[in-house]
């Protein structure tokens, strides 16, 4: 998944500076797009990863919070972070979390 002109761009996950407001919202949807999109990969294959209830639970979190109005930077790698070791055995999946892991980073300061 590539978004250009934003703040958040999964997959290629870039920043060119500080978001203004508007950016900011349009950079946590695109950022919400992707965390959905590994919510449905990670309950599409759960069967297939030793703690595959845990990471779906995690990815939940993490949608969760990106739902808040000021989701909390903190929290959001937590979750990423137990989610990232879990879906290491694949390498799409690895990618799109080190991405969104990534974009957390860039947008949370």
């Amino acid at each position: 998944m590539s978004i250009e002109h934003s703040a958040v761009a999964v997959g290629h996950s870039t920043v060119t500076g500080p978001a203004t407001p508007p950016e900011r919202e349009t950079a946590i949807a695109e950022l919400r797009t992707a965390v959905s999109l590994l919510l449905d990969q990670l309950r599409q294959n759960e069967d297939q990863y030793e703690d595959g209830a845990e990471l779906v639970e995690a990815a939940e979190r993490v949608d969760a919070e990106l739902a808040h109005e000021e989701p909390r930077r903190n929290i959001l790698l937590r979750w990423l972070g137990f989610i990232a070791p879990g879906v290491q055995a694949t390498a799409a999946t690895a990618a799109d979390v080190a991405s969104i892991q990534q974009s957390v980073t860039a947008l949370f300061r």
